[in-house]
């Protein structure tokens, strides 16, 4: 069918089936059987997407395998989270002994003598928090040194836990590329390619590949298919001018009360019309001439093997792409046997998979890259500051404004119950407001900041919205409560101190989080959205392609999982030692959000983009880090409350850094290599399992490439039913 993406009034049923086809369940193409005797049914596909309509639902209970068809991303990172789980167990086994000697301590009933109202008072606040703290046993010497011990061989199980853990990703990736058939298995990109050659550029990369990528002529390379990038600023440009026509055109649908042949509605129907023309016009002349090639192509052979086999014998070096980049393409000191195009070296890679991609920013120049990255650097660091200087004016106003009053009151003798209460709903709102901050105003600001840089793919989109996020995460729970309360107020154990809001923060992040994903108000949003317009019948202004997006579940953010996972993390081994319940309200934290996760990914989430394995690595070496935090928690925590450095805690520090110095992950995988698998299936019988392909994800080639892809399942199918007919004729 044809398929307009501005239709109004929409069709919901087509919204309906473009959901259907959008759920987090994996096809079920009709793969014959010899054996089978049912007869092959023609699978519907969205016109919109060109994904099947029929799937088939995952159980809650299945394996984290069965998500193998949304790409290897999603499986480790619900391993990941496993992995962290564990990683908590542990050291709650620790942390068991921390709490019961924090419990029998005596430290914090003793009394001291109060400088400010020269009376005798208890060293801490009555506060159950306090009580199963490190204060509660500060006189207790011989049992902090016997933590510090079981911290250490902790730390030493964690790293070698680490490696296990690294080794177990991979193989669990190669198990996925495995079972799954993808257009990355077959399929490389090329840059700097020369972009203004009067050529058929695919016919000349085929003939490049097929006979002069590799230095063995007697093994025959093919070629199946090439896909060139282009620069689609001016399709961009036109569909920024069709969503103004489109707000004109609601506009007066409204105000003539949606009569469509109103001569307002018209000239805006007009210039939608001459705007779509002009998108295929522009998509026709990039295709047939070139225009606006961006110098990057992908291209596909028919088997993994000759993939693999032109990568290797085609590498390249940082030098040698820095050296293109300051020569403007081309490569001074060009070996004759280095695979080349007008003395410009072509960089060959793994193509990241179709969905993977970021096509609008794909063909951004290399310097406007640059100035992106350094732009989004550095307003990371201004809404950092500003985050930070936030939260620790609000801290300071309100603990100096009680802190005053307390001070006054003690002074004349007089203690006011009710003021140690304003102090605790004090800490309470100052801990609320981290977590708030953070869950609300910073993951949607670095979400904005990275997408200012001009990221080409989604997994190095989600990786440097994972790092930006993580860490600021971190500072706003970690880092401000420590300068606040230690650096400037001196008031660790102290009544709104350190340790007790901290203890706060422990407990209302371990339960927000899950809750919040529990509630889900996205879908709850989404919901509202789809029964309005869905009430206003004949009133409803959506086009079919708003339509098709409002019927979709929510896009899930691996991104943001992996941040408030691996902030959690770093904040309890940080602490850990000091506020030993901080590691089991993370621990319980943990389970809720895998729990409630999973099934928010399999019931109430759309996965539009394919995440590969990389972001899983850069994730695992973040989390790398608790080794250095644990060590540093403890050696500043001892250093406040005992004014001296615990020998093993520094030991700790030094093999903290020493384990993210080291390359120790490359020298075990060098030590323990992992085969890779090689797809046995051929490049032209695989792409009929594939979900998507590069000319169906193209802007440029999508549509086109969209209706062939129905066309050749139609053909397949009736193939299938030829078949079976003349397999029942044999049999009967």
């Amino acid at each position: 069918m044809d398929y307009n993406p501005l239709k109004m009034p929409c069709d919901w049923n087509v919204a309906r089936k473009h959901a259907l086809a959008r759920r987090t369940a994996p096809d079920t193409k009709a793969h014959h059987d010899e054996d089978d005797d049912e007869e092959p049914k023609k699978p519907e596909t969205c016109p919109c997407c060109g994904f099947e309509i029929e799937r088939k639902e995952i159980p809650y209970c299945d394996d984290i395998k069965s998500l193998k068809f949304l790409g290897a991303g999603f499986p480790l990172f619900y391993n990941f989270l496993k992995f962290c789980i564990l990683l908590l167990c542990l050291q709650s086994l620790v942390a068991i002994f921390n709490v019961l000697s924090n419990y029998h301590g005596e430290f914090c009933e003793q009394q001291s003598l109060n400088p400010v109202s020269q009376q005798m008072e208890p060293n801490c606040q009555d506060s159950l928090f306090l009580k199963l703290s490190i204060a509660n046993k500060l006189n207790n010497s011989e049992v902090v040194v016997f933590i510090q011990k079981a911290n250490l061989i902790m730390l030493i199980i964690m790293i070698i836990l680490l490696q296990f853990f690294r080794r177990h990703q991979k193989k669990l990736d190669n198990q996925i590329d495995e079972s799954q058939l993808t257009p990355s298995d077959y399929t490389i990109m090329v840059t700097n390619i020369p972009k203004t050659l009067n050529v058929n550029y695919r016919w000349e990369l085929t003939n490049l590949f097929q006979n002069y990528a590799v230095s063995d002529t007697n093994f025959q390379i093919t070629v199946t298919k090439v896909v060139l990038v282009y620069d689609i600023t001016e399709i961009t440009a036109e569909e920024a001018k069709i969503e103004k026509s489109l707000q004109k055109k609601k506009i007066a649908l409204q105000t003539s009360n949606m009569k469509y042949d109103c001569q307002d509605v018209r000239d805006c129907e007009l210039e939608i019309e001459t705007s779509q023309k002009r998108i295929k016009d522009l998509q026709e002349e990039y295709f047939w001439t070139n225009r606006q090639f961006s110098g990057i192509a992908f291209v596909s052979f028919e088997s993994e093997k000759m993939k693999d086999l032109v990568l290797s014998q085609n590498t390249h070096t940082l030098l040698d792409k820095v050296k293109t980049f300051l020569y403007s393409g081309k490569t001074p000191g060009l070996d004759e046997m280095e695979l080349q195009w007008q003395a410009q070296k072509l960089f060959l890679e793994q193509a990241p998979e179709p969905n993977d991609i970021l096509w609008e920013n794909l063909a951004t120049l290399t310097q406007d890259k640059i100035v992106a990255r350094i732009k989004g650097f550095f307003i990371t660091i201004i809404v950092q500051g500003i985050t930070f200087f936030f939260i620790y004016y609000l801290s300071i106003r309100c603990i100096r404004l009680v802190y005053n009053e307390e001070l006054e009151k003690r002074r004349i003798g007089v203690d006011d119950k009710e003021k140690l209460k304003n102090v605790q709903t004090i800490s309470f709102a100052i801990a609320s407001t981290i977590v708030l901050v953070n869950k609300i105003l910073i993951e949607p600001l670095m979400k904005w900041i990275t997408k200012i840089e001009k990221i080409s793919t989604n997994t190095k989109f989600q990786i440097s919205y994972a790092n930006k996020l993580t860490i600021s995460l971190f500072v706003n729970a970690a880092i401000v409560s420590y300068v606040i309360d230690i650096l400037i107020f001196s008031n660790v154990y102290g009544f709104g101190g350190f340790l007790y809001n901290e203890s706060l923060i422990f407990i209302m992040n371990a339960a927000i989080a899950p809750l919040i994903w529990f509630i889900d108000p996205w879908t709850l949003i989404r919901k509202l959205q789809r029964d309005h317009q869905a009430q206003k019948v004949n009133d409803c202004l959506l086009t079919q392609k708003e339509a098709n997006e409002i019927m979709e579940e929510v896009d899930y953010q691996l991104a943001m999982r992996y941040a408030d996972i691996i902030k959690t993390m770093w904040f309890t081994f940080f602490f850990g030692t000091a506020i030993p319940i901080g590691v089991f309200s993370s621990l319980i934290g943990l389970c809720l959000f895998y729990l409630i996760d999973k099934y928010n990914i399999l019931r109430r989430r759309t996965v539009k983009e394919s995440i590969s394995q990389e972001l899983s690595w850069q994730m695992i070496n973040m989390l790398e880090f608790i080794v250095l935090f644990n060590s540093l928690g403890n050696t500043v925590v001892s250093l406040f409350l005992n004014q001296n450095f615990d020998i093993f805690s520094t030991i700790g520090v030094i093999i903290g850094l020493s384990f993210q110095i080291l390359p120790i992950h490359r020298c075990v995988d060098s030590m323990f290599p992992i085969r890779n698998f090689e797809e046995p299936v051929s490049y032209k019988k695989a792409q009929i399992e594939f979900d998507t392909d590069y000319d169906r994800e193209n802007p440029v080639t999508k549509q086109k490439a969209i209706a062939e892809y129905s066309l050749q399942l139609q053909g397949i199918t009736q193939d299938r039913k030829v078949e079976y007919q003349i397999m029942h004729e044999d049999h009967y």
